[in-house]
């Protein structure tokens, strides 16, 4: 049987694997939603419907923020 000290240091391993990949699929997903939302502002705005663009510009926006949130959680690990 492994000792404390081996199963807490593979418990850690394991975690900070599992924090990464939650990481990387955060920052997919946010890479994401900004394209299609930067994709929705130019389709709405070639429609002219201003409204619907800013709107969809504003998502993209708040999104590309939180990318950068994400950056820096990742950079944490």
């Amino acid at each position: 049987m492994a000792d404390k000290d081996t199963l807490m240091k593979e418990f850690v391993e394991t975690e900070a694997a599992k924090t990464e990949d939650a990481v990387a699929d955060l920052e997919r997903i946010e890479e994401e939603v900004a394209a299609e939302a930067t994709s929705s502002a130019e389709f709405e705005d070639a429609l002219g419907n201003e409204q619907a663009a800013a709107e969809a510009a504003e998502t993209a926006f708040e999104f590309d923020q939180a990318k950068i949130g994400t950056a820096g959680i990742g950079e944490a690990l």
